[in-house]
């Protein structure tokens, strides 16, 4: 997610932005690409925390992690936090979680993108309702010596409420 004043600057840049990621797209003008970034991470801590809030309700109904995982990436609730990063432990060999929450993004990390966010939210009277309450979820986490430098899927553990 890049933001450049031109086209040419962009693809002069490209090349060398192709040796760390995969993926290098123009947003537009400087600026553009952290504004992507933001946004996409805003959606990424909520899909999260819906995952994680969805996977604690369905175990304490009776629910077994790896079925209900199973049915919602099958369904209309799929998305990449729980096809790829399920926040409970065993239900991904290769998620954070399964090796607790070590990895991955950390959890003061996505708090300090949820502060941007909610920075430019204000710059823009853009209401975020769900991104306010996202950074409040992460705040509480990152307050949390044992939690704040795990994986921001640590939000299940959080959730859930034990220590284990």
């Amino acid at each position: 997610m890049v933001g450049s004043e031109t086209a040419s600057d962009f693809e002069r840049a490209k090349a060398c932005l192709e040796n760390m990621g995969k993926n290098v797209v123009h947003c537009g003008s400087l600026g553009a690409g952290q504004a992507a970034k933001i946004c996409n991470n805003l959606l990424l801590a909520i899909s999260m925390i819906g995952t994680a809030e969805a996977m604690n309700l369905g175990m304490r109904l009776g629910l077994d992690a790896g079925v209900l995982a199973s049915i919602i990436n099958t369904s209309s609730g799929r998305c990449w936090a729980s096809d790829t990063a399920n926040p409970v432990p065993d239900v991904i060999s290769t998620a954070p979680s399964t090796n607790g929450y070590a990895g991955g993004f950390k959890a003061r990390l996505m708090l300090k993108d949820l502060g941007l966010v909610s920075n430019a939210a204000k710059e823009s009277k853009t209401p975020l309702l769900l991104g306010a309450l996202s950074e409040n979820i992460y705040r509480h986490i990152s307050n949390d010596p044992a939690m704040v430098d795990k994986d921001f899927s640590v939000v299940y553990k959080w959730l859930k409420g034990t220590e284990n």
